[in-house]
């Protein structure tokens, strides 16, 4: 199963209706107006002690000193900024855009690693991206005002954040030793996090008590540290073994399965223009294929 060509694809539509998830948990989260700091603070240390789970059950380092320029850059540009970023602009617009926002990464990611030159330009991996961005075009455009000034504004914040996925994705891909477990990567990475939460967080005096852990909003910070422990896994290990751009294309299975999820949690409407983004944004995700040295390499790495 690991050395079919369809596994790659298994991978990244898995991941992305995890994710899809986590958009609308995100709402429930922020309904009771505690702070972002609080929120991303308090699912980073739940992440924390699922991968440190993970790791001791896999027997694999927890944490080590010599890889932290790892962990600090993955906890900047993966798990601080972007969670921050989210949770502020999450109040402000619904799980459909929310969602839909993160198709950008493979736009963003493409852009770097052409620039750096770690892949080359393929028509057709090209031009199945473009089709992913017609597709949210045509989600987002007909059916969304998004005419005022704020709303715009929490738009860029959110697409700020496909920016630091994007440079994310690459890093993993081509600035992280071989041999450094994905598993130990992402519990150093939360570890360092928390290590810069904790003390921020009371620093600014917006912390909360351990018993709002079973309040509505704690509940789904909790969801979502459990979703994106299994995600980030899945996503991490399709990125060494598929590529970057190829893994970059999970974002359209979490726009779609994101705006699925607001319809059936919130009753978010959507018109006819969704089920055709649908179709176009499948075509697209069609279009771009694995690296074969590295489809072939699926079943010689370890997770």
């Amino acid at each position: 199963m690991r050395n079919s060509p369809l596994f790659p694809y298994i991978l990244i539509l898995t991941a992305g209706v995890l994710w899809g998830g986590t958009f609308s948990l995100a709402l429930i989260a922020t309904a009771d107006g505690t702070h972002p700091m609080a929120l991303t603070t308090w699912q980073v240390i739940l992440s924390t002690l699922l991968f440190g789970l993970v790791c001791l059950v896999s027997k694999v380092p927890v944490f080590s000193f010599r890889r932290l320029h790892y962990y600090v850059v993955i906890a900047v540009i993966g798990i601080v900024a972007p969670d921050l970023l989210y949770y502020f602009a999450a109040p402000h617009l619904n799980a459909g855009i929310l969602s839909v926002t993160i198709s950008t990464v493979p736009l963003f990611t493409c852009a770097i690693m052409w620039a750096m030159r770690y892949e080359p330009l393929m028509l057709k991996r090209t031009f199945g991206i473009l089709l992913g961005m017609v597709a949210i075009l045509l989600l987002v455009l007909p059916d969304q005002g998004l005419s005022s000034e704020d709303a715009n504004l929490w738009i860029l914040l959110v697409v700020l954040c496909a920016v630091f996925y994007a440079i994310e994705t690459v890093y993993i891909s081509e600035g992280i030793a071989q041999d450094l477990d994905i598993r130990e990567l992402l519990c150093g990475s939360n570890i360092v996090a928390v290590i810069f939460l904790i003390p921020a967080t009371s620093w600014m005096g917006v912390g909360v008590p351990v018993s709002w852990v079973f309040s509505s909003a704690g509940m789904a910070i909790s969801t979502i540290a459990l979703i994106s422990t299994v995600a980030y896994l899945i996503f991490f290990y399709t990125i060494k073994t598929a590529g970057p751009v190829f893994a970059s294309q999970c974002s359209y299975v979490v726009t779609i399965s994101g705006v699925l999820w607001g319809m059936v949690i919130f009753s978010e409407v959507h018109s006819i223009w969704l089920w055709l983004s649908v179709a176009v944004m499948m075509a697209g995700l069609a279009l771009v294929t694995p690296a074969k040295r590295r489809v072939r390499e699926l079943a010689e790495r370890p997770i």
